[in-house]
């Protein structure tokens, strides 16, 4: 009996023992899966009980329906035939080829888009399925491999012997995606900084052929704060966790800036594009104060309509002052790539044109209803139209190198 005792006891022990190191690493996978969350928070379940009980409702269910009442001026096409700087072909979804793409764009008045998907390898397939056939319509960037410019001690002068390859095959500018500054990792594991000398080569060598580095720097500022809720963008980094920066060895938003400022002031001679407002949507004072300090520094507006038009008389002062330096752009591609029902390119594109062109009041920001960047509706700038000519068009043909040029700065090398 004591044995037949004993093994039940170690038996029950055993069971206790696997349900404990069960929980322990169930409980892992739920927090590696819901970062944010806490499983024992009475506050949470106070809340989760007057969900149960109506008095209160779950954020993401929550879609109010305006009763507001305005007039509302319809814009069907770009005021000017417009050059979009800032597309990504490999994003499209992939009912959308070629033909359905430039149909799109015919309706809405789109001139040509630029694709910045340059690696090698997706630079000829984009280069093959949507220039070779619509040549006067399509515009191809290059994009540098930066890790392996990192990881081979001749990394340096296979980049720009890659970034002149392409310059062959008709490339026109340089893209350089936030993942420079953000996850590319030096030898010790640490993020490598934006003007780490041994990128040099690169941005002179643009600077040299005439090629504009259109480069992305770092996240809106509230990826860097707190996901609770204080945080305006909750809704989207509760949903993808990945994006958030706080807590992580990810640089400080600040330390971004400066990195790249450094970069600007070293290479006067190189003209740099800092897309979506040079992340400084949130700040236009600091993008004025960029634009007014390098001469060598543009910005395009993609993907910040949600920030640019909650702040209208603001954005629209410093587009007016900064005409010359903004360059029309949408992110399109990524933008369509959560395409919600009723959010064709077309409707895409019409939303950036409603935000410009008109006075509308209190419209939804482009798939505003979709990428929960923040509950709220913005307000259109009516910008003149001789500064409409330059931000979709003119700025951007300023800008974008002939192709018999570079081959000729080419072959001065």
């Amino acid at each position: 009996m004591p044995q037949s005792r004993a093994r039940i006891s170690l038996s029950i022990a055993l069971v206790i023992v696997v349900l404990v190191a069960a929980g322990t690493a169930g409980m892992r996978v739920l927090r590696q899966s819901y970062p944010h969350a806490d499983f024992f928070s009475l506050e949470r379940l106070h809340n989760g009980l007057a969900i149960l009980l109506g008095t209160d409702i779950r954020l993401s269910q929550f879609h109010p329906q305006p009763m507001l009442i305005v007039e509302r001026k319809a814009a069907h096409q770009a005021a000017f035939p417009a050059i979009d700087i800032h597309f990504h072909l490999g994003s499209l979804s992939k009912d959308i080829d070629a033909d359905r793409l430039v149909k799109a764009m015919d309706a809405a008045g789109i001139a040509r888009v630029v694709n910045l998907d340059g690696v090698k390898g997706d630079f000829e397939r984009f280069a093959h399925e949507f220039r070779d056939k619509y040549p006067d319509r399509f515009i191809l960037f290059v994009k540098p491999n930066f890790t392996e410019l990192l990881r081979d001690p001749q990394g340096a002068i296979q980049q720009v012997q890659w970034i002149d390859e392409a310059v062959r095959m008709g490339a026109l500018g340089i893209k350089v995606n936030k993942s420079l500054g953000l996850g590319i990792r030096d030898s010790s594991g640490k993020p490598a900084p934006i003007d780490d000398p041994r990128f040099n080569p690169v941005w002179t060598e643009a600077g040299r052929l005439g090629l504009p580095v259109l480069m992305h720097t770092g996240d809106p500022p509230a990826f860097y704060t707190p996901v609770d809720n204080k945080n305006e963008r909750y809704e989207e980094l509760a949903e993808f966790p990945g994006w958030g920066r706080y807590g992580t060895d990810a640089p400080a938003f600040k330390e971004l800036m400066a990195q790249r400022e450094r970069v600007l002031a070293r290479h006067p001679g190189t003209t740099f594009i800092g897309a979506h407002i040079g992340c400084n949507e949130d700040n236009l004072a600091y993008a004025a104060s960029m634009l007014d300090r390098f001469p060598n520094y543009y910005v395009d507006m993609s993907a910040r309509v949600a920030a640019l038009g909650r702040q209208p008389y603001t954005a629209r002062k410093f587009f007016l002052k900064y005409q010359d330096r903004i360059l029309f752009g949408t992110d399109g591609g990524y933008g369509l790539k959560r395409e919600a029902p009723g959010w064709t390119p077309e409707r895409y594109y019409r939303s950036y044109f409603e935000f410009l062109e008109t006075a509308n009041e209190y419209i939804n920001y482009p798939q505003g209803d979709t990428l929960s960047q923040g509950r709220w509706r913005v307000y259109g700038l009516e910008l003149p139209r001789e500064v409409l000519e330059k931000i979709y068009v003119r700025n951007a043909e300023r800008l974008l190198p002939k192709h018999d040029d570079l081959m000729s700065r080419l072959g001065a090398k």
